[in-house]
């Protein structure tokens, strides 16, 4: 805490400060944050651009831009900037007939139409009852085939207990993505009806980091200002002319 109080104050004293020659920066050089299950590096290079990546198992992250040296500070910005993914509102879909009890809403990829299968959703109902769970292929509530598949337990079966959808909060876990709620009755849903939601992928993975700040220590690069605190140690400089094996 302590040190972030530091890093702000100096920070406020460098601003009118003349950006520093890059080719000189000491911040010039590759980055390694890898730990047993994740693997993080940087990237940053004289020309003033930089890029930075993340990997840790289903979650792929990624960021670059340009960067700017004042005092013993490095300052981000990532261009060009991401555009967040989210979820929209893309209409009501016509009655099936042959469906005795259509799903709710169903989500789709926005660009493609076809199935999104990645989302989770968050239901409250006009009777105050809450369910959450993941979005099948076919829509939310999931169709159950007693063929196949065991009857829920009626308090975990949004077709028994919730009287009427109410509202509607979309998810994409791995990436924490999180809709607006969605009103149904204001998008014209009435029971029996199924809402289409879309997702829109955009910079899915893509970080913005305009805005953090970096100082080196202890031969680290210490990020305050993302999402979470990033520290990275510098790896040595590359070898551009390696002598020849004996």
């Amino acid at each position: 805490m302590k040190r972030l109080a530091l890093l702000v104050m100096a920070a406020a004293l460098i601003a009118n400060d003349e950006p520093q020659p890059k080719e000189d920066s000491e911040f010039v050089g590759r980055y390694n944050g890898s730990s047993f299950e994740t693997a993080m590096g940087m990237e940053i290079l004289a020309d003033g651009t930089w890029g930075w990546g993340l990997s840790v198992g289903a979650l792929d992250m990624r960021a670059r831009g340009t960067w700017e040296q004042k005092g013993d500070f490095i300052y981000l910005t990532s261009t060009p900037k991401p555009v967040a993914p989210e979820f929209t509102f893309q209409g009501i879909a016509e009655t099936d007939e042959q469906l005795e009890d259509p799903p709710y809403f169903r989500v789709v990829w926005a660009k493609s139409g076809k199935e999104f299968q990645y989302s989770h959703a968050r239901v409250i109902c006009k009777n105050t009852k809450t369910f959450y769970g993941q979005v099948d292929y076919d829509g939310y509530p999931a169709r159950i085939d007693p063929r196949y598949d065991d009857p829920l337990p009626a308090e975990n079966d949004p077709r028994q207990s919730c009287d009427t959808p109410e509202s509607v909060v979309l998810e994409e876990t791995i990436y924490e993505i999180t809709s607006q709620p969605f009103k149904l009755a204001d998008l014209g849903w009435t029971p029996g009806r199924t809402a289409i939601f879309a997702f829109h992928r955009n910079d899915l993975g893509l970080v913005d980091f305009t805005g953090v700040t970096g100082y080196l220590e202890d031969d680290k690069i210490k990020l305050v200002g993302a999402e979470w605190p990033l520290e990275m140690r510098k790896l040595p400089a590359r070898d551009e002319n390696p002598s020849p094996e004996q």
